[in-house]
């Protein structure tokens, strides 16, 4: 996996540089972070927003605050666990996990986890309502 991505030149890669404190911008030793590691998790990071939003429009957003702070801390671990184990490390290991997790406990303590996991950005209508606003028309 490693291999594949490394050789794949393509603008869906951040590649920056390990030994950024000892060598600068001028580093042989180079990590990578994939446009997936950084788009799946901010499309769920973005859906929590917009639950917040819907659900509580007066309050802060919390379910985002978290997911957001989840994101960073499962950043931070994998670059934690690259540094420590000196081998590439999948992030979205790390990251699915801390993205889930968080706002899911978030929900338990709350008492809204069946709410939010029922969230639906924007429900379709539904076959009878359909019919029921066509016979209004009518």
């Amino acid at each position: 996996m490693v291999t594949v991505a490394k050789s794949f030149e393509a603008p869906i890669k951040l590649v920056f540089p390990m030994d950024f404190l000892e060598s600068g911008i001028y580093g042989s030793n180079f990590s990578l972070l994939g446009l997936g590691d950084i788009v799946l998790p901010g499309i769920f990071v973005a859906l929590l927003c917009r639950y917040d939003a819907r659900q509580h429009p007066n309050r802060s957003a919390v379910y985002f605050i978290v997911s957001f702070v989840a994101y960073i801390t499962g950043l931070v671990t994998t670059i934690g666990v690259m540094h420590t184990f000196q081998a590439a490390q999948p992030a979205l290991l790390y990251l699915v996990p801390a993205c889930l997790g968080l706002p899911l406990a978030t929900g338990l303590v709350k008492g809204e986890i069946e709410d939010l996991w029922k969230f639906e950005d924007y429900p379709e209508d539904k076959p009878e309502e359909e019919s029921t606003n066509r016979e209004k028309t009518d």
